[in-house]
């Protein structure tokens, strides 16, 4: 310990004198700051960590820590009383973990521990998951983090009198991405973590490993590089609303849709940057890779088929793209062109539990296009919408669409006669049932 504490208080004392360079002075730790300082280094070492010293409190400072893991797919948190348990256990680390289960998708926990409690005052708990949590402290919901969605932060405060403080921590996740995490913050604390995620995630991506790309201050993020499952012209856009996509300039068209985390960068930005990087969420939506518009004979004529092969020119038919513009937000415009008609492509996305989006495609000039709403090996009418594989495609055009045989399945496409200016509307949601 004392050479941890000289390291830290006096670090230029550990460095040979001829090779120090000018360093600032070290920030001052009072005592009772460097025991948890200690406290904390020997939990790291040891799987375990010491009681908390006059309020300030180590990582794990979950006492009788117990666990059970559940299975079924809910929409919302079960009543897990009313549950049998797939599995129960006690964990000396004494902080949360979804790696308790053994499934990433499809499957509850409940985290139940005592917190010691040095000081009386107001405590605050930030939890944020994927898919839903709720945080309990003696009984009471402090924090309500329910629903499907992606990774969401949300806070509550509860006054705490000195003593011992029941937690308990509730968890699901039903498909994609996985998270949780909890900290907490009060007097003599600045910030104790009580549960992290450490388990593989599932959904269309890798567990970030760097470089997290996240939307902020109400506007869109673009992510310009090599995105696996699009063409080297990908461009994916994260929007805040919690709902990505990735446009590829070479068929003209969306490639790709997802909830949740945006991209993570690190394969990129980090070395040499090789290869192609998978998005980052979850509810991954793989789309066929066919350009949005074409001029076609009548509606009997096939789609242009894009040729996908290494060596081959997998750009759209009688397209040409005109790059984009920010709109407020910076939210991109996708542009290009069909001889003289211009096309505008814009999304507009609903935040919700589970978001949504509505696709814009605004058409100046004048002919005959059709625009290829989807795809897919089975297409049926339900209602007012369709339905076409994981997705609800809700249409607002002036022609009705027409469901036909195309190459390997259905396809819905719209005609569009174009007479000055032509707008179509598809509201895009996740069916996942």
């Amino acid at each position: 310990e004392a050479y941890f504490i000289e390291s830290v208080r006096k670090p230029i004392d550990k460095v040979v004198k001829s090779a120090a360079a000018p360093m600032p002075p070290p920030p001052a730790v009072n005592d009772e700051e460097m025991k948890a300082l200690i406290a904390y280094v020997k939990s790291l070492s040891e799987g375990t960590a010491p009681a908390a010293v006059n309020g300030i409190v180590a990582k794990g400072a979950l006492q009788k820590f117990r666990y059970r893991v559940y299975n079924g797919s809910w929409g919302k948190l079960p009543d897990f009383e009313k549950l049998k348990p797939v599995k129960t256990g006690e964990a000396k680390s004494g902080i949360a973990d979804t790696n308790f289960s053994k499934k990433r998708d499809n499957f509850g926990l409940v985290i139940e521990g005592e917190l010691e409690i040095k000081k009386k005052g107001k405590y605050t708990f930030n939890l944020a998951s994927d898919d839903g949590s709720r945080l309990l402290v003696n009984g009471k919901v402090v924090v309500n983090n329910d629903g499907i969605h992606g990774v969401v932060n949300k806070s509550g405060s509860v006054n705490l009198g000195a003593g011992v403080a029941l937690v308990r921590i509730e968890f699901f996740e039903k498909g994609g991405g996985e998270h949780l995490s909890l900290d907490m913050s009060g007097p003599g604390i600045k910030k104790l973590q009580l549960a992290r995620n450490t388990a593989p995630q599932g959904g269309g991506g890798k567990t970030s490993s760097g470089n997290p790309i996240l939307p902020a201050n109400n506007e869109a993020v673009m992510y310009r590089n090599f995105i696996a499952g699009a063409s080297p012209r990908g461009i994916g856009v994260g929007y805040p609303e919690f709902v990505n996509v990735c446009f590829d300039a070479n068929a003209l068209n969306f490639v790709m849709l997802w909830h949740g985390a945006f991209m993570d960068g690190a394969k990129h930005w980090n070395g040499r940057g090789q290869g192609f990087q998978p998005p980052a969420g979850h509810y991954l939506i793989n789309l066929k890779r066919a350009q949005a518009i074409a001029q076609l004979p009548d509606a009997k004529a096939p789609w242009p088929e894009l040729k996908l092969g290494n060596n081959d020119d997998d750009r759209a038919k009688g397209l040409r793209f005109r790059g984009y513009k920010l709109v407020e937000g910076r939210r991109p415009v996708f542009k290009y062109t069909a001889g003289n008609t211009v096309i505008e492509d814009y999304v507009i996305p609903e935040a919700a539990a589970l978001p949504s989006f509505t696709r814009q495609l605004t058409l100046t000039g004048s002919g005959k296009y059709y625009y290829l709403a989807g795809t897919d090996a089975d297409i049926k009418k339900v209602g007012n919408s369709w339905k076409v594989g994981k997705l609800k495609l809700t249409i607002d055009s002036p022609d009705a669409p027409i469901l036909r045989d195309g190459s390997g399945g259905k396809e819905l496409i719209v005609p569009i006669d174009v007479k000055g200016k032509a707008i179509i509307r598809t509201k895009h949601e996740w069916d996942l049932n």
